[in-house]
């Protein structure tokens, strides 16, 4: 049956990874001593540490193709998958000893990666022979030098489809959350704008495609305008997933869209979507709900990016062309207006635009009980 055979390969699979985190056969035999046994100090190898070592690699590697949708076609560049393993979160330009450390792990990867290509877990593409021959010759080459030539010289990895299944089940088994795009379509639309709520834009849409193609369009709209509801704190990024599912839909999705045109939360929302449908008698929207609507899709953008190159040019284009715009937002009823006011003090391009939205931000706090 396809479940025995998938149990023998994982058995298979276990027997490879323990061979790929043991270290060469030349030092092994350097590290022997008189008596035989290996001297793991000499040889500056701890076998638990790189097992752990391989698996966090292997995760690393699942985690970066859900990133791109769950696209296996897409093969990830090891020194991308070398750094995720080395570089520290939030780091910025990294230091000349950090660059040599991606690059010894890269060799360390592109060694593994031959090894594990056989059983069909990853299709490799190695580092290119020249590039490790000077790697010989001059040291350790640091992630800077990638930039100015063909990043697949510098060695290519995929997970096979039988890889993603088989990397998924170990972190499962390990405790590790490990999503899988297509996991969620037999779940409500409520679990849906949650999980998706927390994923890159590609896995995003990824799962949301799975999640549409299952139902019925009109009900599924439904659905899920009544999942995005909600003042909560998560609110606004269910709202920007709802919207993102709300492009899939056709024609036969006006009914449901139009049910919520009078609700404070969804009616906003759903002027755009009839609006990019070029649908008529579309009533114009209270200022009320402009400001609220406005607030509520900057607030989604901070909740998914946070504060990112292109939230500027965003707000500049969300209060362009509303006079008087700060005099108003102020006295919103969100529950992100606060913080989306504080953010604009920050981040918006007009130095007198920003000092008005910094005032409208103390305005705001001084009406919170």
């Amino acid at each position: 049956a396809p479940a025995d055979v998938l149990g023998l390969w994982r058995a298979a699979l276990e027997a490879v990874l323990a061979d790929a985190a043991v270290p060469d056969l030349e030092g092994l035999v350097d590290a022997l001593d008189a008596g035989g046994e290996i001297d793991f100090d000499r040889l500056d190898w701890n076998p638990g540490r790189e097992a752990d070592l391989l698996d966090e690699v292997l995760a690393n590697l699942y985690l970066l193709t859900v990133a791109e949708g769950g696209a296996a076609d897409r093969p990830i560049p090891l020194p991308v998958l070398a750094a995720s393993l080395i570089v520290p979160e939030g780091m910025g330009e990294p230091t000349d000893a950090v660059l040599e450390q991606v690059s010894e792990a890269m060799m360390r990867l592109d060694d593994q990666f031959r090894q594990l290509e056989p059983i069909g877990l990853v299709e490799f593409r190695p580092v290119d022979e020249e590039l490790m021959a000077q790697a010989d010759d001059d040291g350790p080459r640091g992630g800077r030098e990638a930039d100015d030539e063909d990043v697949s010289r510098y060695g290519m990895v995929r997970l096979t489809p039988l890889g993603l299944y088989g990397i998924r089940a170990r972190m499962l088994e390990a405790g590790v959350d490990a999503p899988a795009v297509g996991e969620l379509a037999a779940k409500g639309a409520d679990v849906l704008l949650d999980a998706v709520s927390s994923y890159p834009e590609r896995a995003a849409q990824a799962e949301i495609e799975a999640w549409m193609a299952g139902r019925e369009p009109s009900d599924a709209v439904a659905e899920l305008l009544s999942a995005a509801r909600g003042d909560d704190e998560g609110g606004p990024l269910r709202r920007l997933r709802c919207q993102q599912a709300l492009a899939l839909a056709g024609p036969e999705a006006e009914p449901a869209v139009r049910s919520v045109l009078d609700e404070a939360e969804l009616g906003g929302l759903a002027r755009v979507w009839l609006a990019e449908h070029a649908v008529a008698d579309v009533p114009a929207p209270a200022p009320e709900m402009v400001f609220w609507l406005t607030v509520d899709t900057i607030a989604a953008q901070l909740a998914a990016d946070g504060e990112s190159e292109e939230l500027p040019l965003l707000m500049e284009t969300l209060t362009a062309h509303h006079t008087g715009f700060f005099d108003q937002v102020w006295r919103v009823e969100h529950p992100a207006t606060v913080r989306v006011l504080e953010a604009m003090g920050r981040l918006h391009p007009d130095r007198k635009t920003a000092k008005e939205a910094r005032k409208a931000a103390f305005k705001a706090r001084s009406r919170r009980p």
